[in-house]
């Protein structure tokens, strides 16, 4: 397949990543390694898609330093933002989770974003005033600082699948969101794309999901942890850096890969 031109509308590759530890550094959430490969994307006509654990808000206030304006997705797989407008959700609502948080609160014993309140969040977070407004703009999931005993806990994980939800274990909090990952949402964004190459990027275990639905996975390994599996993957590459140098390693090999310079006419 000749691979499209500059600025083409039916792109060869579309790329779907990740952001902390990925797109973004892990420890002072730099990006500047990133910054020329997508540059060099967008002139080729490539999508660069976030799919992140952070909420809407969040990323439309950082998007605008990478010139993104492609698709996104956003708490863990739960809903999908196209450019015509349009949204796509694949989780449940955070009224529809605080609802079922509220019953549950009387057997055990955690607090939400909800509960924790702006100064909670910044405390628990470290995050400045800014940063964790916008983190407490969840639509779709709720944070949960567990606060009972590890098998009160396996237990409260198990009420809340029965409940139709899901939990996620993160550093910090225990999260509570529908029935969905980050591979969820690949599908439609192949249909609306166009295309059915997509190259993914992750670091962290809620990545394997989106991971094993490309066509390309891309590992960014994360410093004291053990590399990713990810089964079934059609093509697997691990980047020998980590976060955005890793990114920016990687993607320049796949460009080189499917956009060859064009040969000089003789």
């Amino acid at each position: 397949m000749v691979p499209p031109r500059l600025n083409s509308p039916d792109p060869q590759l579309l790329v779907v990543t990740d952001l902390d530890g990925t797109l973004l550094d892990h420890h002072d959430y730099g990006f500047a390694a990133v910054l020329p490969v997508l540059k060099r994307l967008a002139e080729l006509g490539v999508p660069v898609v976030a799919n992140t654990s952070k909420t809407r808000q969040e990323w439309l206030a950082m998007r605008g330093d990478f010139g993104n304006d492609a698709a996104f997705v956003v708490e863990n797989g739960s809903a999908t933002y196209l450019p015509d407008g349009t949204s796509e959700l694949s989780g449940a609502s955070r009224d529809e989770i605080l609802e079922a948080l509220g019953r549950m609160s009387e057997n055990y014993r955690f607090q939400g974003f909800q509960e924790l309140g702006l100064q909670g969040v910044i405390d628990a977070t470290g995050l400045s005033a800014e940063s964790a407004h916008l983190a407490m703009s969840r639509e779709y999931s709720e944070p949960l600082l567990w606060q009972d005993s590890p098998e009160k806990e396996d237990a409260f994980c198990a009420e809340v699948e029965g409940l139709g939800f899901q939990t996620l274990r993160g550093g910090r909090f225990l999260h509570v969101l529908g029935q969905t990952d980050k591979g969820r949402p690949l599908a439609g964004l192949r249909k609306y794309y166009q295309t059915d190459r997509v190259v993914a990027l992750g670091d962290s275990p809620n990545d394997v999901a989106m991971l094993a639905q490309a066509e390309i996975a891309v590992v960014i390994p994360s410093a004291g942890r053990t590399p990713l599996e990810v089964p079934g993957a059609k093509r697997l590459i691990h980047s020998r850096q980590h976060g955005p140098e890793g990114w920016a390693e990687v993607m320049n090999q796949l460009i080189k890969e499917f956009y060859p310079p064009s040969k000089p006419n003789v």
